[in-house]
């Protein structure tokens, strides 16, 4: 058995070998960026593209996409899935790899994704006005930004540590069996959740690894969140729960917020 334990320095770098058996087959925020991307028009910036989940079939579909990331490793996977798709389709997709904070593209685009809690990655109120300011700077003239944020609404009711078990996954690629555990801690002091992950990976000869290592991801309640996008000269537009405008409610986890600029 070989262990590795990792910090938090690059999340997705350690989550990217299991990115896709977990998340890489939902979809159902998909037809809600197709629908405000028809709706403004021109090219798309994804920040946080990682892998390709949105990139991918939004080219399919016919949209440029600029698929911005900070880890070269996610990237690297989004690549390789490129290379094996048509060259309509690859040459709809431009990959950067950056730091959002520090973003300078010299180009505008009518939609900015910020998809799947990306926006909970930065985790001090600087880091996330640095984003803000950037994302405004490529924003072209009516355009919009959709930002996909996390609200531990009930963790915060009740913040003890607390441990989630995964169901098991198969990968078909290599024939390994993933074991895997969350426990979950809540700091409410500086509104950061600590999420360690344990990853147990059985190969098909029985030769036992672990991984494990600690996200950090931060929250902000809604209206702070909504004070935020206003004091960066953001106009909130819609703000709505799942991916097909419910209303939200007091204590929805999850909230998705339309903006557009003054």
């Amino acid at each position: 058995m070989t262990s590795e334990k990792q910090n938090a320095a690059d999340s997705y770098h350690n989550f990217s070998e299991f990115y896709d058996l977990y998340v890489g087959d939902f979809l159902d925020d998909l037809p809600m960026y197709e629908k405000y991307a028809v709706q403004v028009g021109g090219s798309v910036l994804e920040i946080g593209a990682g892998s390709g989940r949105l990139t991918i079939p939004l080219a399919q579909t016919g949209f440029a996409v600029a698929a911005m990331d900070v880890s070269a490793t996610m990237l690297a996977i989004l690549d390789d899935r490129l290379k094996g798709l048509p060259s309509v389709v690859r040459n709809r997709v431009q990959i950067i790899q950056a730091d959002v904070c520090e973003l300078e593209l010299g180009a505008k685009f009518g939609l900015v994704m910020v998809p799947y809690y990306v926006f909970n990655y930065l985790l001090t109120p600087e880091a996330q006005s640095q984003a803000l300011d950037r994302i405004k700077a490529h924003l072209a003239d009516s355009g919009l930004v959709i930002v996909d944020a996390f609200i531990p609404m009930k963790r915060l009711a009740s913040p003890d540590e607390r441990q989630i078990r995964r169901p098991d996954v198969v990968d078909p690629a290599t024939g390994n069996r993933i074991r895997s555990w969350n426990t979950f801690r809540l700091d409410t002091q500086s509104s950061i959740e600590y999420r360690f992950q344990r990853f147990e990976i059985e190969s098909p000869n029985g030769e036992l690894r672990v991984k494990e290592f600690t996200v950090e991801r931060r929250y902000t309640l809604a209206d702070d969140l909504e004070r935020l996008f206003l004091s960066h000269g953001f106009k909130v537009s819609e703000v709505f729960t799942g991916y097909r405008g419910e209303p939200p409610q007091p204590d929805s986890e999850q909230l998705v917020y339309v903006l557009g600029v003054d």
